[in-house]
């Protein structure tokens, strides 16, 4: 079983998952969970959001990632976390007030200072792919890489090297979950999460 508080900072590895049917969400969130890739997020529409909480709200911790209107309706559907993409000052207060993790975005270090001056948990640092993880000791020797989650395009070796540097956690979509939502083979996915390891 997976202790969280909502305004917890997420640790480790984030799969950022797509919309799929109910039946493949669990087969993934299962082999994941089992692997110990315990932060998963859904996107903010996503309709089996509720069940999927229901399912499996006790050993992984999940969020939610997308266009953020409403914290409130979020967490009522049981989201531990947001990664918005774009986040004003009264989103990042409402999260705030509710208690949830949430993360601004930002690419450079200027935009890291600017959106750390909103009350957020940290930001996700995106695309990182763009930046390359020499960005992340960059942000180390500003003294900002622990309040940095890197997101967009990160493979296992630059997820494993924004990890040493200093980042609290690392957002891995497609490199990670590849063709698993979509009847890919599940014991491809289970590699994938050990390569992390």
């Amino acid at each position: 079983m997976i202790a969280t508080m909502s305004d917890a900072p997420l640790n480790g590895i984030v799969a950022l998952l797509d919309d799929a049917p109910l039946d493949d969400h669990i087969g993934v969130v299962e082999v994941l969970a089992q692997e110990g890739v315990t932060n998963l997020s859904l996107p903010t529409g996503a309709p089996d959001f509720e069940e999927l909480a229901s399912l499996y709200g006790q050993r992984v911790r999940l969020g939610a990632h997308g266009p953020v209107d409403d914290p409130a309706a979020l967490v009522a559907r049981g989201a531990d976390f947001i990664l918005p993409d774009f986040l004003s000052p009264d989103i990042a207060i409402a999260a705030a007030t509710l208690k949830v993790a949430c993360y601004a975005s930002a690419m450079t270090p200027n935009e890291t200072l600017t959106v750390l001056e909103m009350p957020v948990t940290g930001v996700q640092l995106r695309p990182a792919e763009v930046v390359g993880p020499t960005m992340a000791e960059h942000l180390r020797e500003l003294g900002l890489i622990g309040r940095v989650v890197p997101r967009g395009g990160l493979i296992s070796f630059t997820a494993k090297q924004w990890l040493k540097a200093g980042s609290p956690a690392v957002c891995m979509d497609q490199h990670l979950i590849g063709d698993a939502l979509t009847g890919g083979d599940l014991a491809a996915l289970r590699d994938r999460c050990r390569s992390l390891a």
